[in-house]
């Protein structure tokens, strides 16, 4: 994954199971598509800065599909 690249959101940014039950803080992100604006690492974790509607998240990298468009 690079700078500018197209993902959809694959689940809610500070997502976190419950035993059966998931709770996520951003549910609206779900599904929707962002670009990729930097690159970032939690705790060794790597993760994404994304532009999705109208704001920018941090998401883990495997929160994120990478979506083939043309550049």
């Amino acid at each position: 994954m690079e700078v500018g690249d197209m993902v959809r959101i694959k689940t809610g940014s500070g997502c976190f199971e419950e035993g059966e039950d998931t709770t996520c803080c951003w549910p609206e992100s779900k599904g929707q598509i962002g670009v990729v604006i930097a690159l970032a690492k939690r705790l060794y974790i790597p993760a994404a800065k994304v532009m999705v509607l109208g704001e920018v998240a941090e998401f883990d990298l495997e929160e994120l599909e990478k979506v083939n468009g043309s550049r």
